[in-house]
Parts: structure tokens; C-alpha cells; sequence
């Protein structure tokens, strides 16, 4: 019985939180929020595309706040490579992210341009262009024993182009990076004009160094601001340890949200694995089982070219 009220308490926070952003007049985020950026950039930063000198494929999952129906799901599917003389990087990115009765999908061509600052610091430039496809229903959003319609709207399905920048400064030692993954900011609304939002533009700021703590330990700490109109600014702190250029193993604090633990394991120089568990510090943290996060990435090397090993970044 507490597990039906709690369950049913879940669902109207949601929806409450749905309708304040989506329904109202109050812009909300859109972009979806992983927790392993450092192990994808390129899907935040498309001057990230063809950095790592090899034709990469990487996959990430999030299972967000598990044990609350319709909390949020995301997929992140991309594939970067150097191109014409590893000067230019090139790449594809998918994403899918369900949060409650709103789907979106976006798939996104990704080019990036390197110049040689120094033997061993190149600064690319990258943009991305694609589009987003939304499908919200809000059709029985909300129903008590499968009888009493609480709120009822409609289907609504849109596709909006967008495109988006960035900058990647970044050596075998250390990178920073500076992104809009988003530039154009489409308006989300119906004819009905039952919906009343719009795309943010989302601001990314990365950074991160590796240091050596001794032969076979080596330090990671990293750093990513995401900011965006209507939310308060997120400030994500990594640290992460490598132990024998095999096991990654770190920690993660989102300033005022959450933390979080997260390991990787590069199997062989070219295939790797990695989890993550986030707990939420909101007023959601005792309803909910934490937030999961997967990851795998394969690395192909081109003719005469060896997989960098370890890679850092």
C-alpha cells in the first residue's frame, strides 16, 4: 500500500514538473545529462571528432532515479574518426532520451578542423548540424487504477534542425573544451498552443589533466560547467585514479545535486567498459534506488597507426 501512494506521489511530481516546464510558460532543460561526459565528449563537443587518431565507437546508457515510473532514459550511440591527413575529424552522433510522456531523438553529423599549436598541443574547431525529432503524449498521463483520467492532452510530434559549435584545446596530457551543442533555440509549441517552450542553448565548459602519482599510478581530475537560461548553473567535479594503465576508479560530486562513483576497465588497448552510480541529494533521494550509467567503447587503429595506450581523454 505505501508503495502504490509512494509510487503514485512519484508520478504527480513528475507531471508537475513536466507541465511547469513544458506545458508553462517556464523553459526548461532539454539536453540529456550523463554523468561519464570525459568518456564521450564528442557528444557534447563535435571538435572532439577524430581526436583520438582512431575510428572510435561508443555507446552509453542512464537509467536515472530508478524505481520512479517515467523517470528519465537516455541513449547515446557515436561514431568519430580523422579524415583527409588527420587534420579534419569527422562523426555521427544518436540520442535518445525518454523522460516521462516526452521522447526525443536527435541525430547529428559531427566535422571538426585541428591546427598544431605546439609538437604536442592542437586546437580544433568543430560544428554539428542535424535535428531533433519530439514526440509528447500527454494522453492519460496519469491514471488511478486504471479508471479515473487525471489529465488528458494530446500527441504532439515535431522536427527541428539545429546545429551546434565548439572548440577542443587538448594534448595527451590534458584538454579543455568549450561547446554549444545547440545553437538554434526552435520553438516547441503546437498549434494549440497547449505547449509554450522552446530549445535552450546549453553552454559547456570541460576541462581535466592527467598527473603522474608514481609508476603505475596516474590522476585524473576533471571538471564540466553546464549552464543554460532558467537553470541554476551545474558544476560537475571528477577525480579518477589509474592503476596500472588498466582500472580506472573515481568519484564524482554535481555541486548541490548529487554524487556519484564510477569505475573503468580497459580491457585490451582497444576495447573498454565502464559503470557509474549516481545518488541524488534532492528531496527525491529516499523514493528512489539511484541512477545507472553504462558505457562501452571500441577503438579501431588505421594502417601504420597505433592505438595510443593508455588514452587519457
Amino acid at each position: 500500500m505505501i508503495n502504490n501512494v509512494n509510487a503514485k506521489r512519484m508520478k504527480i511530481i513528475l507531471v508537475f514538473l513536466f507541465l511547469l516546464g513544458i506545458v508553462g510558460s517556464v523553459s526548461a532543460q532539454q539536453d540529456p545529462l550523463f554523468t561519464q561526459y570525459m568518456h564521450n565528449p564528442v557528444s557534447i563537443n563535435p571538435a572532439y571528432a577524430g581526436s583520438s587518431g582512431t575510428l572510435n565507437f561508443t555507446a552509453m546508457h542512464r537509467q536515472q532515479w530508478v524505481g520512479i515510473d517515467g523517470a528519465p532514459k537516455t541513449l547515446t550511440l557515436s561514431i568519430n574518426s580523422p579524415f583527409l591527413g588527420y587534420n579534419v575529424g569527422v562523426g555521427f552522433s544518436l540520442i535518445h532520451d525518454q523522460l516521462g510522456p516526452v521522447k526525443q531523438t536527435g541525430l547529428y553529423l559531427d566535422y571538426s578542423y585541428n591546427l598544431k599549436v605546439t609538437e604536442k598541443v592542437k586546437l580544433a574547431f568543430g560544428m554539428k548540424g542535424g535535428f531533433n525529432m519530439y514526440d509528447i503524449n500527454l494522453q492519460n498521463l496519469i491514471r488511478e487504477d486504471n479508471e479515473d483520467d487525471v489529465i488528458m492532452f494530446g500527441t504532439t510530434k515535431m522536427y527541428l534542425p539545429n546545429f551546434g559549435i565548439g572548440t577542443y584545446l587538448y594534448s595527451d596530457r590534458f584538454y579543455l573544451g568549450l561547446s554549444i551543442p545547440k545553437m538554434l533555440q526552435n520553438s516547441l509549441s503546437d498549434n494549440s498552443n497547449t505547449l509554450q517552450n522552446k530549445e535552450e542553448r546549453h553552454y559547456f565548459f570541460t576541462g581535466g589533466i592527467v598527473l603522474d602519482v608514481s609508476e603505475n599510478i596516474r590522476f585524473k581530475p576533471s571538471l564540466t560547467l553546464r549552464m543554460v537560461n532558467g537553470a541554476p548553473l551545474s558544476s560537475e567535479f571528477t577525480g579518477a585514479i589509474l592503476l596500472h594503465d588498466r582500472l580506472w576508479l573515481g568519484a564524482m560530486y554535481r555541486l548541490g545535486d548529487s554524487v556519484g562513483a564510477m569505475v573503468k576497465f580497459n580491457v585490451t588497448n582497444q576495447f573498454s567498459l565502464g559503470y557509474s552510480y549516481d545518488m541524488t541529494q534532492s528531496r527525491l533521494r529516499n523514493d528512489n534506488q539511484g541512477t545507472h550509467e553504462v558505457y562501452v567503447s571500441y577503438d579501431i587503429a588505421f594502417r601504420n597507426k597505433k592505438i595510443l595506450s593508455p588514452r587519457f581523454f
